[in-house]
Formats: structure tokens, C-alpha cells, sequence
């Protein structure tokens, strides 16, 4: 009994001790950049990584490149260390980016806003974007603070079971209770069996529906493409329509043909060439059916007529 009793007491020790770590960043000494993330397509493109590491240095953390020599107390123990992941959700029309610290576990400790950038330059737009999301990292105000150690922890419970009153209790509880204890633990194991396998089957009774609930169920989506008919300034109603050379885009009565569509490796990213421009622009296809196209003077919107 007072072995059961010192192994539970250690076993919150060290969960209070990890908890607190998790949640508080001040509790990791070190920060590790990766060579490459996985939007590039090669190491420190753009400079992506270096300047990652130059403003977590900035911020007071102390930060390593994954193939730098690191200390020999973090090549110990690698959850003294988080990894910091610039995470990329970029649009067509714009870079997003967010910071995400994750622990030794792949934990996510911190997670910052995600910021945004118009600026088409691939290196302006990412480092604009970093050095904005860096901003809330900054105000965090870190400052590298020791957990308490392990072995001070575990002093004072041993301190606490050596007290006298504490002694004669479990002494008691041993000679009195030891095979009561194990009997009703049996008994305890052998219902919390039989909930669980209980429990399971309520669940699989919830999730399993007849055949013809399914069915009901099943939403049928139209599969979205390009052919349609749409308003186009200028042109009024025009068609959109399949040719040998992709898309024909057509107007008037006669059927016109003002534009080609070329399909590209995406199925709603498109190339439009106007007969009258020589320069091809960008095209793409809306989840709700309209098209947007990135002209010279900004963003245009053809609605798709029903």
C-alpha cells in the first residue's frame, strides 16, 4: 500500500511539472528552425529560415538551425526545445502565413493570428508576413525559466511520507485491509471492463444507421465546370464553351469569339488570351460558379448567368 501510494503521488508530480512546461513557453530553452518548410523547394529559400532564426534571436531565444552543432543538453533531451514551423496558406491572390511552436510530442504550444500580404514578389511577401506574425510572438515577452527540478519534487514528497502520522496510517491500512484491497480491485478492473466494452456498444448503436437513412442523407453536389453562360462587361451575356484549343469564349448573336480559356494543371486555375490584348491573364473558377480574372487594373468578376 505504500508503494501504491508514492508511485501515484510521483506520478502527479511529474504531470504537474510537464503541464506547466506545455502551456508556458518560458519553459523551453531553446528553439530550432528547420533548413527547408515544406512550401519551398529549397533550403532557406527566399531566406525564409534565416530570417526566422535572426528575429526568434531578436525576441531573447536561444535558436538553432537543424543542422547546427546544438548543446549537448539538447541533443539529450530534445523536448527542452521547440520547433519553430512557418506555416504557409497562400491564396492566388495573396500570401497568408501563420507561426506555430510545436513541443517534442508535435504538440502545438503556440499558434499565432494568421497575418496576410498583397505584395506579388515571393520574398517581400513572405517576409513581410513573418515579420508581422513575429509581432505577437515579440510581445510574449520571453524569458527562459527553469522548471523546478525533478529530484526537489520528489525530496519533499519523500519528506512528506517519512512523517510519522503518515507511517502508522499506511501501516494500518496494510495490516488490516491488504486482502480486501486486492479483492476489490479485481472487482473494480472487472467493471471498469464491462463499461467499456458497454460503453462501446452504445456507440457503435449510435453511429450505425439503416441503409436508407444513409441515402437520405447523401447530398448530391453538380460537379463544377467552366462551360456556362456568363455576364461580361461590354460584352453582355457570353458562353463559355468547349473547342479544340481548350475553351472558346464567345458573345452575340453571332458567336463571336473575344477570348480563349487554356486549362492548366488545376482544375479551377485557368489562362484567358483576349484577341484584342497579347498579354494572357489569370483565371479562376469560384467555388460559387463565377470567374475571377487578375487583369492589369485589378480583379475582375464574371457572374455566371443560370
Amino acid at each position: 500500500m505504500k508503494k501504491t501510494f508514492f508511485i501515484v503521488t510521483l506520478m502527479l508530480v511529474f504531470t504537474t511539472i510537464s503541464f506547466a512546461q506545455k502551456n508556458n513557453i518560458n519553459g523551453y530553452k531553446y528553439i530550432l528552425v528547420p533548413n527547408q518548410y515544406e512550401f519551398q523547394k529549397s533550403k532557406d529559400a527566399y531566406q525564409v529560415n534565416s530570417l526566422t532564426k535572426f528575429l526568434f534571436n531578436r525576441a531573447g531565444f536561444t535558436v538553432f538551425m537543424t543542422d547546427d552543432k546544438i548543446p549537448a543538453e539538447m541533443a539529450n533531451n530534445a523536448c527542452m526545445a521547440l520547433k519553430a514551423i512557418v506555416v504557409n496558406n497562400s491564396g492566388l491572390l495573396s500570401t497568408k502565413m501563420q507561426i506555430k511552436l510545436v513541443d517534442c510530442y508535435n504538440n502545438i504550444v503556440y499558434l499565432t493570428d494568421e497575418v496576410s500580404s498583397r505584395e506579388k514578389d515571393y520574398k517581400k511577401a513572405y517576409h513581410e508576413a513573418i515579420r508581422e506574425a513575429f509581432e505577437e510572438i515579440e510581445n510574449l515577452n520571453y524569458s527562459y525559466q527553469s522548471a523546478t527540478p525533478v529530484k526537489e519534487e520528489l525530496k519533499t514528497v519523500e519528506k512528506e511520507l517519512q512523517k510519522p502520522i503518515v507511517k502508522e496510517v499506511v501501516e494500518a491500512i496494510d495490516n488490516i485491509q491488504e486482502v480486501k484491497i486486492i479483492e476489490e480491485k479485481k472487482l473494480v478492473e472487472e467493471k471498469l471492463e464491462k463499461a467499456k466494452v458497454e460503453d462501446k456498444i452504445e456507440k457503435k448503436k449510435k453511429t450505425i444507421k439503416p441503409l436508407q437513412e444513409e441515402i437520405k442523407e447523401i447530398e448530391i453536389k453538380p460537379i463544377l465546370t467552366i462551360e456556362g453562360n456568363y455576364e461580361v462587361e461590354k460584352w453582355g451575356s457570353c458562353k463559355i464553351s468547349k473547342s479544340e484549343e481548350g475553351y472558346a469564349f464567345t458573345a452575340g448573336d453571332e458567336n463571336f469569339e473575344f477570348a480563349v480559356v487554356y486549362p492548366t494543371s488545376k482544375s479551377t486555375i485557368f489562362i484567358i488570351k483576349y484577341a484584342a490584348y497579347k498579354q494572357p491573364q489569370m483565371l479562376e473558377l469560384s467555388a460559387d460558379g463565377n470567374l475571377k480574372v487578375d487583369s492589369p487594373t485589378g480583379i475582375k468578376t464574371y457572374k455566371r448567368v443560370r
